[in-house]
């Protein structure tokens, strides 16, 4: 069986859903739906022998009866009857299958038996499986929703692998509402076959993803993973889920998944590059900066803001993860000081006394990126009421237009006319946060990745 490419399964030229249902509360419905009301431009046929048509499209009473080769065949009927529908998808030459129903090793040992039953049934098709017991997939490169999620997110540089298909649908709906990209989408479901070492090679190759965020319950063959996270140089995050007993209970239940020591996925992960975050939160606030910004070249940081508190709070954030936030060159100090006010501070952080035009941010944000002793910059304005949160913010904008080789975040606090600004640092690939911590934990995870290339030898 060949792992080199999973280009039969995550970008297929033809589907089939078998299993697939007339009735829109069915899954066997939304998935057949999903596919074929997004855009996606390979051939679908529904697989149903009850059925005329679903959605417009002939339904065809077996696999075998579709014209032509089928690359995917997504599975969508009782755990009994997957069997066979295999042995029907072997026959017909089919090249990978995503098995959605569920009802395996995550039940007990009677349905491990039939999940290893499955495992070795599709291995001698030489077919590819992703789950059982999964929610399918996007893949936004090619506008295909194999998948449950009802609503694609936007297109972005982030793919996302997730052992919990009902977390995945979730987090898509999240990034809907934060206008945050995604490429990917994949639900790994029980991991019979299709795991996450699998996916790292898979994405490590797609031009279209540049950074790989991963929720892990537990993983079956560590070695494999930690091989593959090792070769892969595009940055790696995780969240680890089952550190408790309880959730560790949970996660075996779910979806039959092995939790494993805490501290033993800690030095794991650390050796392989994946840096670990705690949260869905902190996951994507990394994955946003990682995505857009340039590499961290060293732990200096520069903070600009527009109040002296929001900048000691910043200043804090920063140490506390380990990174500098050293005095400015005389150079950088003086030319900074000619912008702003005889009572401002020019000291590192930088605070404007409530100065926020324009002009000033964006000439002092560049002499902060020409600093050379300064790696990255951390840009924050409060909100007050009486100055406008635009203009700063396309001061940021309008500066990174011009391509420094230098990592920015941006903080901006404050209510409504704050959360408009959000979506022009969206649209303009800024990342944004409304809190220093969460910016400054961003600016953690650039230093992280730079240290994990600069230790491969990259």
């Amino acid at each position: 069986m060949s792992e080199s490419s999973l280009d039969s399964l995550l970008k297929p030229k033809c589907i089939t859903v078998i299993g697939a249902s007339r009735e829109p509360s069915k899954w066997g419905y939304k998935v057949f739906h999903n596919i074929v009301s997004n855009g996606y431009k390979g051939r679908a046929y529904p697989v149903n022998p009850s059925a005329g048509k679903i959605d417009g499209h002939k339904c065809y009473a077996d696999v075998g009866a579709i014209p032509g080769a089928v690359d995917l065949a997504i599975i969508i009927v009782p755990a009994s009857g997957v069997l066979k529908v295999v042995d029907e998808c072997g026959a017909k030459g089919v090249k990978s299958i995503c098995v959605i129903t569920a009802g395996f090793s995550e039940v007990g040992p009677e349905g491990a038996a039939l999940e290893e039953k499955l495992k070795e049934k599709a291995k001698s098709y030489d077919m590819r499986m992703l789950g059982p017991n999964t929610m399918g997939f996007v893949n936004n490169s090619i506008s295909l929703n194999a998948s449950i999620i009802p609503r694609m997110p936007p297109k972005g540089e982030i793919s996302f692998i997730s052992q919990s298909g009902a977390l995945g649908l979730s987090l898509v709906d999240w990034a809907i509402g934060s206008r945050l990209g995604l490429n990917c989408v994949v639900s790994t479901g029980n991991k019979a076959d299709v795991s996450e070492a699998d996916l790292l090679k898979f994405f490590e190759e797609d031009p279209h993803t540049w950074t790989i965020a991963m929720y892990i319950e537990g993983l079956k063959d560590g070695r494999k993973f930690m091989d593959a996270a090792m070769k892969v140089k595009k940055a790696k995050l995780a969240i680890k889920a089952g550190v408790s007993q309880a959730g560790a209970r949970a996660a075996a239940s779910h979806t039959g998944s092995l939790a494993g020591s805490d501290m033993v996925y800690d030095e794991a992960f650390r050796q392989c590059g994946v840096i670990r975050v705690e949260g869905i939160e902190e996951m994507f606030d990394a994955a946003m900066a990682l995505s857009t910004q340039p590499r961290a070249k060293g732990n200096r940081v520069a903070i600009l803001s527009n109040g002296g508190g929001a900048a000691i709070m910043a200043s804090d954030a920063c140490e506390r993860r380990g990174m500098s936030v050293p005095q400015l060159t005389k150079h950088t100090s003086a030319g900074i000081a000619r912008l702003l006010p005889a009572f401002a501070s020019v000291k590192n952080p930088i605070d404007t006394v409530a100065k926020s035009d324009y002009e000033l941010y964006k000439d002092t944000l560049k002499m902060l990126i020409d600093d050379a002793d300064i790696d990255c910059v951390m840009v924050i304005y409060a909100h007050a009421g009486f100055t406008r949160a635009d203009e700063p913010a396309r001061a940021v904008i309008d500066t990174l237009k011009e391509k420094y080789p230098k990592p920015v975040v941006a903080c901006w606090m404050g209510g409504e006319e704050v959360n408009a600004v959000a979506g022009m640092f969206r649209k303009n690939r800024v990342p944004y946060y409304p809190v220093p911590e969460r910016a400054a934990e961003a600016l953690w995870s650039l230093i992280k990745y730079n240290e994990f290339l600069q230790g491969a030898g990259k």
